[in-house]
């Protein structure tokens, strides 16, 4: 005979199993600025590091696991450790100005677009083309 162990939280098999965690984010654009919100719950400030190196931004994210003695888990669902995402700054990006909050769980990141990148109006004149020379 088999004794399972009871599990209030769970329906189905109670042994661990092993989850991939992925750094969630979302990427958008407002006028002339990039934005990356990172989800990161649970996360203490000294526990988020932030590289850009060339054109790589790097986040890394540690969730530490909570140390309580008197502790018994029944279900572990919220990852622990380091978790790393890179994203790849393009030309139209200036890397140099990022700057970075973090605000109820949700990392964000503020990239400028680069001025040489940025929209600009042409004039147009009147009568025929310069001509290049060549």
């Amino acid at each position: 005979m088999m004794i399972h162990r009871f599990d209030p939280f769970f329906a189905g098999d109670s042994r661990a199993t092993t989850r991939r965690y992925f750094l969630a984010a979302d990427a958008y654009r407002i006028d002339d600025m990039f934005y990356l919100e990172i989800d990161a719950p649970g996360v203490q400030l000294e526990d988020i590091d932030i590289e850009v190196e060339k054109k790589n931004l790097t986040v890394t994210v540690e969730r530490r696991e909570l140390a309580d003695e008197n502790r018994t888990d029944i279900v572990r669902g919220r990852p622990t450790g380091a978790f790393v995402r890179s994203f790849f700054l393009g030309d139209g990006l200036d890397g140099e100005r990022v700057e970075a909050a973090y605000d109820n769980g949700i990392l964000t990141l503020s990239i400028p677009v680069n001025e040489a990148a940025k929209a600009r109006k042409i004039a147009i004149r009147t009568g025929s083309a310069p001509k290049i020379e060549s």
